[in-house]
C-alpha cells in the first residue's frame, strides 16, 4: 500500500489514525481490516415505525428490580403455536394439562416396532404436508424431509397467529433497512424421517445440504439471521438463548424459535418415547407494546451452560443465580456481584418466591403431556408455563397434586410482584424415590431389535442403539434428562398489564361505515375452508381482544387483521359489510357454496392461480399513490375490483393502524401423505 492510498484511506474514514501513522512509519507490516464508521442517525428505520427505545426497566416490573449489572433487553412471546401428543393445538394442550392427562398411546398404524405393545407419545399423520400452502410442486415438497415439513407448518402457523405473515412481516426491519427481518433458529432431533417400508435411503453427505434453518428461512423469505441447533434435549431453549442474543444486538426485529422430533425408527421407539413440534416468534417487549402486538409472556433473561467434567448437579443452582441476576431479580443470600453464590445444586424456593417465582417447569413436569421429547422437550415446559402465566392457574406436576390457582406474591409493602417462573433443561433434580426402578437393558435391546429388524449394524455413526457415541452432542444418551449435554435456564414472567380501552361512543351496529374484509389462501380449498373456519370463531365471539382490547370481536379490528396479519395469496375474497354478524353469515355462506359467482350475494372471489402474472400496474409507485388515496377516500368498489384482479392493496396501509388487534384463528392446512423427504435413511443420526 502507498502514502496516496494510505493518506486517501485515512480521510475517507476507513483506516484509524494509528494504523495510519504506523503504516506511514514502516513499524507495522500488518494492516488492520478496513473500520467503517456510520453515524447511528444515518440508518434508516421504517417509516411508519419509531426507532426501538434504549432497554430500561421492564414495564409491570416492581420498583426494585431494576435491570442490574448484565441485565438484557426483555423480549416478548408475541406468537406461539405447537403440536403435541393428543393435543393437536396449544388449546388442547392446555385442557390435557388441566385434567391431569397422560398423553401415553400406542404406536400410530403404519410404524414399524421392534417390540409389540410399547406404548409413547407420539404424533399422528406425521407424513402429511400441505405443499400448496408454500407454493410447493411434488419435486420441491420432497426435497424437505419430514420434521422440515411440520416446523414449517407450524413456523406459518406462529406468524399467522402473532400477525406477521402478511404487511406487516415487510416491515419488520433491520437496523440497516433489511425488510423482513425475522431470525430463524431451528432445534430438530436426530433425523429418523423416512417412514418404514419406503424403502427410501439418501446417500448424500449430511453436508451437501444447508441446515434446517437456512432451508426454513429460503421457504418464508425470511431474510435475519438463520442457525440450527442441536444440544440435544436442551436444543430448543439453546436455539431461544441464541434468539435472544440476536435481537438484543439488533441482528433482526423478530425472531422465530422452532422445535421438532419425531421417533419413527424402531430404535427410537423406546417406552416414553415423545414427539412434538412447536414455534414462537420473539420481539423485543419495548417494540411489541409500541406495537400494539398481543404478548403472551415476556422473557426476562437466559443463562446456558455445560458441566464439563464435572457434576452436573451443582449446574442447574449456577445457571438460576445467573439468569436471575441478568433478569436484575436477587432472591435473599445471593450479591449482585455473586450470582453463583447460592446453593449448588438447587435454587430455595424462599428466595425464589420472594422475586416472584412460584413455578419451575423442566422436562420432568411435562414428561406426562410428551414424554421423553428430545429437542421439543423445553418448547413443551415454555408452552406449559405460558399456559399457566396466561391463565394465574397452576397445574398439576410432580409436585402438585392438583390444579389451583396462582396468587401474586406481594412484598412486605403490599406491592403486587408479577408472576415469574423458570423453564429450564434438564431443570431441578427430581427428589429421590426408593421405589422408583428403571430397566435399564430396555433402550439397548431395543436398538438391537431395531438393528435386526432394519438390517443394519449401526453404520449410521451411532452404532445403531441409544447409550453409545453419538452426535446430538450428549455421547449418545438418550433418556438421560439432558444430565450429559448442555442446560439452560430462562426466567419467564407474565405479560404486563395494559389498561383497558374506554368503552367507543359511536353510531349503533349497522349503522356505522362499511368495512371491506379481504381473505387470501392458496387454493379455492383453502379459501372455503379458511373462511367457515372465520366464520365459526366470530359467530361463537370468541376473537378475543389483544392486551386489553374488547372481549367480543370488533369488525374494523378484523378487518385490519385479515389485511395486515396474513399473506396474499393467489385464491381471493371480498365483502363488504357493516357488523360481525353479517361478515359470519357472509363467510359461512361461501363456505357452503363456494367458488365465484355461486357464493351469498354481496361475496366476490378471484381464483388467480392461471394468471400470467401480477398486473402490469403492480409495484409502481404511481399505483401505491393510487390505492393510498382510493382507501383514504373510501373507494371500496373500486378497491375490490383491483384485489380480484391480483393487485396488493393492503401493501400501502400503515402496519399498525391503531384499533385493538384480534388474533383470528390461523389458515386451514390441507395436508396430504407425500414421500419422505431426503436427509434421512430412517435410522437414527
Amino acid at each position: 500500500m502507498d502514502t496516496r492510498e494510505i493518506l486517501t484511506r485515512f480521510k475517507g474514514g476507513t483506516l484509524r489514525r494509528e494504523h495510519a501513522v504506523a503504516l506511514l512509519a514502516g513499524t507495522s507490516p500488518v494492516v488492520a481490516p478496513p473500520v467503517v464508521a456510520l453515524p447511528v442517525a444515518a440508518l434508516p428505520v421504517a417509516a411508519d415505525r419509531e426507532p426501538l427505545p434504549t432497554p430500561g426497566p421492564v414495564p409491570g416490573a416492581d420498583a426494585g428490580d431494576g435491570p442490574g449489572t448484565g441485565a438484557g433487553m426483555p423480549c416478548a412471546v408475541v406468537g406461539i403455536q405447537g403440536r403435541f401428543p393428543q393435543a393437536g393445538d396449544l388449546e388442547a394442550f392446555w385442557r390435557n394439562g388441566l385434567q391431569g392427562r397422560i398423553a401415553e398411546a400406542a404406536l400410530p398404524g403404519g410404524r414399524r416396532s421392534a417390540c409389540a405393545g410399547w406404548r409413547g407419545h407420539f404424533l399422528d399423520g406425521v407424513e402429511e404436508f400441505d405443499p400448496d400452502l408454500f407454493g410447493l410442486g411434488a419435486r420441491e415438497a420432497a426435497g424437505l424431509d419430514l420434521r422440515e415439513r411440520l416446523l414449517a407448518q407450524s413456523a406459518w402457523q406462529t406468524l399467522e397467529s402473532a400477525g406477521y405473515a402478511g404487511a406487516r412481516l415487510e416491515r419488520l426491519t433491520a437496523c440497516d433497512g433489511t425488510a423482513r427481518s425475522v431470525g430463524v433458529y431451528a432445534a430438530l432431533g436426530p433425523a429418523g424421517g423416512a417412514l418404514p417400508g419406503t424403502g427410501h435411503r439418501h446417500t448424500a453427505p449430511p453436508a451437501s445440504r444447508p441446515g434446517p434453518a437456512a432451508r426454513l428461512s429460503r421457504l418464508l423469505d425470511l431474510r435475519g439471521p438463520s442457525l440450527s441447533v442441536d444440544s440435544g434435549d436442551s436444543s430448543f431453549l439453546t436455539a431461544l438463548h441464541l434468539a435472544l442474543g440476536g435481537l438484543r444486538a439488533g441482528e433482526c426485529a423478530a425472531a422465530l424459535v422452532g422445535a421438532v422430533e419425531l421417533r419413527l425408527h424402531p430404535a427410537c421407539q423406546r417406552p416414553g418415547a415423545g414427539e412434538g413440534v412447536a414455534a414462537v416468534l420473539l420481539k423485543p417487549l419495548a417494540a411489541a407494546r409500541a406495537d400494539g402486538d398481543r404478548v403472551h409472556a415476556v422473557i426476562r433473561s437466559s443463562a446456558v451452560g455445560h458441566p464439563g467434567r464435572a457434576a452436573p448437579g451443582p449446574q442447574y443452582g449456577r445457571l438460576v443465580g445467573r439468569a436471575l441476576a441478568a433478569a436484575g431479580l436477587r432472591p435473599p443470600g445471593t450479591g449482585p456481584q455473586h450470582p453463583d453464590a447460592g446453593p449448588q445444586s438447587e435454587a430455595p424456593d424462599a428466595g425464589l418466591e420472594a422475586v416472584g417465582v412460584a413455578l419451575q417447569e423442566s422436562s420432568r413436569t411435562v414428561a406426562a403431556l410428551v414424554g421423553d421429547a428430545g429437542a421439543v422437550t423445553g418448547a413443551a415446559a415454555l408452552v406449559r408455563a405460558v399456559g399457566q402465566l396466561r391463565h394465574a392457574v397452576l397445574l398439576a406436576g410432580p409436585d402438585r397434586p392438583a390444579p389451583a390457582a396462582w396468587e401474586p406474591a406481594r412484598r412486605d409493602d403490599g406491592t403486587v410482584l408479577p408472576r415469574r417462573a423458570l423453564v429450564s433443561v434438564p431443570g431441578p433434580a427430581a427428589p429421590a424415590d426408593p421405589t422408583d426402578a428403571v430397566d435399564a437393558a430396555g433402550p439397548a435391546d431395543a436398538g438391537d431389535a431395531a438393528d435386526a429388524a432394519d438390517g443394519t449394524d449401526g453404520t449410521d455413526g451411532t452404532d445403531g442403539v441409544y447409550g453409545v457415541e453419538g452426535t446430538d452432542g450428549t455421547d449418545g444418551v438418550e433418556g438421560t434428562d439432558g444430565v450429559e449435554g448442555v442446560g439452560v435456564v430462562l426466567v419467564v414472567e407474565e405479560a404486563p398489564a395494559v389498561p383497558r380501552a374506554p368503552a367507543r361512543t359511536g353510531p349503533p351496529p349497522g349503522t356505522g361505515p362499511a368495512e371491506l374484509v379481504l381473505l387470501s389462501a392458496a387454493t379455492p380449498a383453502h379459501l372455503a375452508a379458511t373462511a367457515g373456519r372465520l366464520a365459526a370463531r366470530l359467530s361463537d365471539d370468541g376473537g378475543g381482544g389483544r392486551d386489553g382490547g374488547p372481549a367480543a370481536p370488533d369488525l374494523t379490528a378484523v378487518a385490519h387483521e385479515l389485511r395486515l396479519g396474513r399473506a396474499v395469496l393467489r385464491c381471493r375474497l371480498a365483502v363488504t359489510v357493516r357488523t360481525v354478524a353479517e361478515l359470519a353469515d357472509a363467510l359461512a355462506g361461501f363456505a357452503a357454496h363456494p367458488g365465484p359467482g355461486t357464493g351469498p350475494a354481496g361475496v366476490r372471489s378471484a381464483d388467480l392461480r392461471t394468471a400470467a402474472g401480477p398486473p402490469l400496474i403492480e409495484g409502481l409507485e404511481e399505483t401505491r399513490a393510487y390505492v393510498a388515496a382510493l382507501w383514504q377516500g373510501g373507494r371500496l368498489e373500486q378497491l375490490t375490483r383491483l384485489w380480484l384482479a391480483g393487485v396488493d392493496v393492503c401493501a400501502v396501509l400503515p402496519a399498525h393502524p391503531g384499533p385493538a388487534a384480534v388474533e383470528l384463528p390461523a389458515t386451514v392446512l390441507r395436508p396430504r401423505p407425500l414421500e419422505p423427504g431426503p436427509g434421512t435413511d430412517g435410522a437414527p443420526q
